[in-house]
């Protein structure tokens, strides 16, 4: 296959995609009039915020006994560090 012939959809998607871009009629940009639209935008979902459900435990022996307890695994978040790589 020809790097043209590979190369030939993602232009494609990219070229609609910039023409979807140019047509829109909603400001990408924050302002005053849309400053509602973009609370609501970046508000995250309750599907997205599920993880909070979930019973976490910040002691790792108390959370080996329950575990054993109830037949569950354990999963042991460790690291050194900054959490985003800032050291």
């Amino acid at each position: 296959m020809s790097l043209v012939n590979r190369l030939l959809p993602a232009l494609l998607v990219l070229s609609v995609s910039a023409l979807a871009l140019a047509q829109d009629d909603v400001s990408h940009v924050p302002d005053a009039k849309n400053y509602r639209d973009w609370v609501e935008f970046i508000q995250p979902s309750e599907d997205e915020l599920s993880f909070e459900k979930i019973g976490w435990r910040n002691q790792f022996w108390p959370a080996v006994e329950e575990a054993r307890r109830l037949g569950r695994p354990i999963l042991l978040w460790t690291m050194n560090g900054h959490p985003l790589g800032c050291t």
